[in-house]
């Protein structure tokens, strides 16, 4: 037997030793996605419920990052930003502006003289998009990874168009061209980024994709009412042909809390068409957003919560004793994070850093409770009376630390009461403003022109769009009291509790209660410079989207038009959007000038589908001619927020590939 080292036989148990070794981690790599794949389709069919979840989701993305910008936008975006900085620092103080000249921005706060930011939960939810900037930037440019990121959602919107449409070659064969096509061109005309600090980005990545998440939440509760297409055409006009497009790269609050009631609506469909175990987890879910909504903003909570309560009490099949404890524990726990944020800041769980004075003034707090509230101080010696208001010689010694607890548990709960009737006093002011001065509602939901507010930051010009100028769709929404009426006429056999009772109803019913109190929350301060979109009810453009989804008329047109209105919206955009543009570059026309031209045209196709949709609500069918309406309509609003963004805001974009 041969004992050469450089034998066959060891030359063959050497190599099969090598490739074993190096086989060895492919091997744990494809035993590693083994083990996450499960947990990965169980967290896609958590948050996006299928496929075309996650394609309404890459859409809304995708179309977000082409108006991202990397200036900001509105001064007060530097408060947060400042602000993000100093929490990824560990103190939610702010020392120096990061960005910005000064600390005095709009929304910073004055506590014990240092400065602190406000919309915590928008910084906190910011931190793990800040920290993946951070490792980014150690590997790559950030405006080369920004367009790897594009290039890579083109690529997943082929594969999964490919893969829906049954051409999963095709789809990946097309979206791997485009998105290498994508890449090229973007690193070929890219330039270093001007900001020298990622929280920027941070806070509007955040915001984009919670943009994206509420489109997909309106398509998911739309398929539980109706079906996937509906839902699909619903989720795609939230992404594209609503002011999500503009103002999901915008760090501002708003966005946020869309998605929170988006959230509440989506969880009361689900408690009312599940099992009652079912049912009562999602009923607890319905009342988390209200206190992320409330640290975010507490009179906006307030509006969630009332709606809520109201809604879920008259549909709720059972109020049961069990049931009430959850959806009360739920509700409590999703205080936790404002209750604590209060404490650390000003001291107080119940005061809000917007009820402390800004950064730039001297005055001392602005609070809503009064000085002598809550029954008279506490402390030792049994002083802090009750109702009676007397001190501690009028109660006697054995009853002092009654006293005592009593006025513990009771000035909390007194000072919640005030601050609930400023919340009231709100509304009433939004309902004088009705009554008092219609006007407001005209300007506000129909026309806009100049706004002639003198508010620091005012441009004079006439920049803003009313609701309909901003979302023609929106038009066809005149018609659902006429089906409403129809619909419950012919429902008149069922008791009022079953008939309210169904998803469809509760939902709805939540949309209006909602949809009415935070107009009434705002009314009375529109219009307001520089608002763009009516921004302050912003979660009202995805709930007229989700309201358009709902009438018969519309669905129709998306399941026997479904082509019509995808080739109108898309020739409206491609060839309307150019023509449009050579017309204001051809007459030299200033932006206030070419947005309110979008406005009337806004208002012209939002007057036509207002018409078409009563004649179809009265039994006149017109499908085709609804879907050239629907397409128009989402044009418009797609055209006048590319204008807003690369005529009014700026031209300092993310992606190196956009015309600059």
């Amino acid at each position: 037997m041969s004992t050469d080292d450089d034998s066959p036989a060891r030359l063959r148990r050497g190599l099969s030793a090598t490739t074993a070794t190096a086989r060895r981690p492919a091997a744990k790599l494809a035993a590693l996605r083994t083990r996450l794949r499960p947990r990965m389709h169980a967290f896609g069919r958590v948050v996006f419920g299928d496929r075309r979840g996650v394609l309404v989701f890459l859409f809304a993305v995708a179309a977000a990052m082409l108006l991202w910008r990397t200036t900001v936008s509105i001064n007060d975006n530097y408060t947060v930003i400042n602000g993000l900085v100093a929490v990824s620092q560990g103190t939610p103080y702010v020392a120096a502006p990061t960005f910005g000249q000064t600390l005095a921005s709009p929304g910073m706060v004055r506590v014990d003289g240092r400065a602190v930011p406000r919309n915590f939960v928008h910084i906190l939810l910011s931190l793990p998009a800040l920290w993946l900037l951070q490792g980014l930037e150690l590997v790559a440019d950030l405006r080369i990874a920004a367009a790897g990121l594009w290039s890579g959602l083109l690529l997943a919107v082929g594969v999964t168009v490919g893969n829906l449409a049954g051409r999963e070659r095709a789809g990946r064969l097309l979206g791997s061209v485009v998105a290498l096509v994508a890449f090229a061109a973007n690193v070929a005309v890219a330039t270093p980024l001007d900001p020298v600090h990622p929280a920027f980005l941070a806070l509007q990545l955040t915001t984009v994709v919670v943009a994206a998440l509420c489109a997909v939440l309106v398509y998911r509760t739309l398929v539980h009412l109706h079906d996937r297409r509906v839902g699909l055409a619903a989720g795609v006009a939230v992404a594209l042909a609503s002011p999500g497009l503009l103002w999901a790269s915008i760090p501002k609050r708003h966005v946020l809390t869309a998605a929170f009631a988006l959230l509440t609506l989506y969880a009361l469909v689900r408690s009312r068409g599940a099992s009652q175990p079912r049912a009562r987890r999602f009923r607890a879910v319905a009342y988390v957003p209200v206190g992320l909504t409330a640290w975010l903003h507490a009179a906006e909570g307030f509006a969630l919560l009332l709606a809520l309560v109201v809604v879920d009490v008259a549909t709720a099949r059972h109020n049961d004793s069990r049931t009430l404890a959850t959806v009360g524990a739920a509700f409590a726990l999703s205080l936790v994070p404002m209750l604590v944020t209060n404490t650390l800041v000003a001291g107080d769980p119940l005061t809000v850093p917007r009820m402390l004075p800004p950064y730039d003034s001297g005055s001392d707090a602005v609070r809503f409770v009064s000085e002598g509230s809550g029954g008279g101080g506490s402390g030792g010696g049994g002083s802090g009376g009750g109702s009676s208001g007397g001190g501690s010689s009028g109660v006697p010694a054995v009853l002092a630390p009654l006293v005592g607890v009593v006025s513990t548990v009771t000035t909390p709960l007194v000072a919640a009461l005030e601050r609930a009737l400023v919340f009231v006093s709100f509304v009433e002011n939004g309902v004088d403003a009705v009554t008092g001065q219609p006007s407001k509602l005209y300007h506000t939901f129909l026309r806009s022109g100049h706004v002639g507010t003198e508010g620091r930051g005012a441009t004079g010009l006439a920049i803003n769009l009313a609701f309909v100028e901003a979302l023609p769709l929106a038009g066809a929404v005149v018609a659902a009291p006429v089906v409403a009426a129809r619909r419950w006429g012919r429902s008149n056999t069922a008791s009022l509790r079953d008939r309210l009772a169904t998803p469809h109803a509760t939902a709805d019913l939540f949309a209006l209660a909602y949809g009415v109190l935070l107009t009434l929350l705002y009314l009375r301060r529109f219009p307001i410079h520089a608002s763009i979109t009516v921004r302050y009810i912003y979660p009202l453009f995805p709930l007229a989207v989700y309201a358009v989804a709902r009438l018969p008329a519309a669905r129709a047109v998306v399941h026997e038009q479904g082509q019509t209105l995808a080739f109108t919206y898309a020739g409206g955009v491609l060839v309307g959007g150019q023509l449009t543009l050579a017309l204001v570059v051809a007459n030299g026309y200033g932006v206030d000038e070419a947005m309110q031209g979008y406005a009337l045209l806004g208002i012209a196709v939002a007057g036509l589908l207002a018409v078409w949709s009563l004649a179809a609500a009265l039994g006149q069918r017109g499908t085709r001619f609804g879907a050239v309406l629907f397409g128009l309509a989402g044009a418009v609003t797609t055209n006048v927020l590319c204008l807003v963004a690369y005529y009014y805001f700026g031209r300092a974009f993310l992606l190196p590939l956009v015309p600059v």
